[in-house]
């Protein structure tokens, strides 16, 4: 979905690129692709869904159905033990064209919380993962949501390390089947800013920018020059 943040912290954890996938901003034949060209560099391929899995219209459970990726329930467990279970199950059978891997049970107290979960789901949904409360681990957050990466680099490695060491050999490790992703031609843009130079704001106070645009600017033929409303005291030489 259409989201600043999120990428920020996921492109640090990966050391990747990360992109936007939107099947109503952007399209199916889009997202097709962009499956398709991550997947000629990529082993693993994570997806992030955004808000609840079937929320919505299309929604996340849309984009996995259409492109049959398996899903790994997130949940918040916290106060509660086989009624996790329940919900988990509910979510699971809420449709039959989604394909559910199973459940990472978050803010789990205890091994023997999550052992409850893991009897209460008797063998229908594997419990891939159980991850611990702490303050630790938890992605640091203020008013508008999560904090940009670039402004708490170090802290977020830190947290990654030990989120990293909570999972250890859970089973969330063992990856699922693997997915085919076809080709998917998409006709370049016809280049109509070729010779104009557009100008890009960008800094600490600027910087929600979709790098789908930017390419797709520079597809067209344009020429981009950023610069930074905070630090420097003139515009650059553009036409836009």
């Amino acid at each position: 979905g259409p989201d600043f943040l999120d990428p920020q912290i996921l492109e640090q954890a990966s050391g990747q690129p990360v992109t936007q996938l939107d099947l109503w901003m952007a399209g199916v034949a889009y997202c097709r692709h962009q499956f398709y060209l991550a997947a000629q560099t990529a082993d693993l391929i994570l997806v992030e869904g955004a808000m609840g899995l079937f929320d919505g219209e299309p929604s996340s459970a849309d984009l996995a159905s259409t492109f049959g990726i398996p899903v790994a329930l997130v949940m918040d467990v916290k106060g509660m033990a086989q009624t996790a279970a329940a919900v988990a199950l509910g979510l699971a059978n809420f449709r039959d064209d989604v394909e559910f891997y199973g459940l990472v049970a978050n803010n789990c107290g205890t091994e023997r919380h999550a052992q409850l979960i893991r009897d209460a789901l008797d063998g229908c949904m594997p419990l891939l993962a159980n991850l611990a409360r702490d303050p630790d681990v938890s992605l640091p957050e203020r008013h508008l949501g999560l904090v940009q990466a670039h402004e708490v680099r170090e802290e977020l490695e830190q947290r990654f390390n030990l989120g990293k060491a909570w999972l250890g050999e859970q089973a969330i490790c063992n990856l699922p089947p693997s997915v085919a992703f076809v080709s998917q031609d998409i006709a370049p843009p016809e280049r109509l800013l070729a010779g104009t130079k557009i100008g890009i704001a960008r800094d600490a106070a600027f910087s929600f920018i979709y790098s789908a645009n930017t390419r797709l600017l520079e597809a067209m033929g344009a020429q981009l020059s950023y610069f930074s409303p905070m630090n420097d005291t003139h515009l650059p030489a553009v036409d836009a």
